[in-house]
């Protein structure tokens, strides 16, 4: 059973769809097609015949939404770049193109919890209509270009474990090396800096995914989460050999995979809120005072 047959079947269950108004109805069908779309995706990864590579890339490009949301996002759109809503779009004073207007990327949004048979709690969503920048009369945005050195500060910032540049590394060690004994990554001396960011933001995942109790005994969560904040923030990924990643979840169970979707999503999230706070100091700072 997938995460989202459960869903499925409390839809099938509601006996009073009859009493729901037109946009109620197209909803639930959106949302029918969201949970289908993902039960697909979760199935193709678990049998080793889905996209996961495609997945990471565009992962790497909405990674400020769900797992889930990026691969609702990638299975519908996976070239898209930046998606919002009609009413995003209008406050941008953008329109979405009419020949558009059908072909929304459906996403998910977290509606009411409800109890299962068991007395657990659950999760339903509701499903909302997002259109890519390309769907719309806005003109396309250039990448930004982020400053080498201003990267690597960022990546560095508050790091859960020491960084120490070293003449040369433990054996086995290739570029830079998570040494838990020590509580320290290791770097080699005398790398160029997209290097330093590609073999640093390995060991960090591996440091962050250890701090936060995520087994990764074959590595690949922190490959995924490496790549991912290359993709992110514009380093370049040809020195990462993807060409077995599709077979990372390949006999696991559907929750397994999302259980493990969910590690990276943490991972990822605490090395960009620490980037964050370098890249982007006035917004959070702003962030910051609103939590207060």
């Amino acid at each position: 059973m997938t995460p989202y047959d459960e869903l499925l079947k409390q839809e099938s269950q509601d006996t009073q769809p009859y009493k729901l108004a037109w946009w109620q109805v197209k909803e639930r069908q959106q949302r029918q097609e969201a949970y289908s779309l993902l039960n697909n995706a979760f199935e193709q990864f678990s049998q080793g015949t889905g996209d996961v590579a495609g997945f990471l890339d565009t992962y790497g490009r909405f990674d400020r939404y769900s797992p889930q949301n990026a691969l609702l996002i990638h299975v519908q759109s996976p070239h898209a770049s930046k998606i919002g809503d009609h009413k995003y779009w209008q406050s941008q004073g953008v329109e979405v193109l009419k020949s558009e207007k059908r072909e929304p990327i459906l996403i998910l949004e977290p509606g009411k919890a409800y109890q299962r048979e068991d007395g657990s709690l659950g999760q339903r969503f509701y499903a909302k209509e997002m259109y890519d920048i390309s769907q719309t009369t806005a003109q396309p945005q250039p990448a930004v270009a982020w400053d080498e050195r201003q990267l690597l500060k960022a990546l560095i910032y508050r790091s859960p474990v020491s960084i120490q540049v070293v003449e040369q590394l433990l054996e086995g060690g290739h570029g830079a090396q998570y040494v838990p004994d020590q509580n320290a990554i290791l770097v080699q001396k005398g790398m160029d800096a997209p290097d330093i960011f590609r073999s640093v933001s390995l060991e960090l995942a591996k440091a962050q995914l250890a701090a936060q109790e995520s087994p990764d005994p074959q590595g690949w969560k922190s490959f995924c989460v490496s790549y991912m904040l290359c993709k992110k923030y514009g380093v370049d990924t040809r020195a990462f050999d993807t060409s077995r990643v599709d077979q990372m979840f390949t006999g696991k169970s559907p929750g397994d995979i999302k259980a493990d979707l969910r590690d990276m999503e943490n991972a990822m999230g605490s090395i960009n809120s620490r980037m964050g706070r370098v890249l982007y100091p006035q917004h959070e700072k702003s962030r910051q005072g609103k939590e207060r």
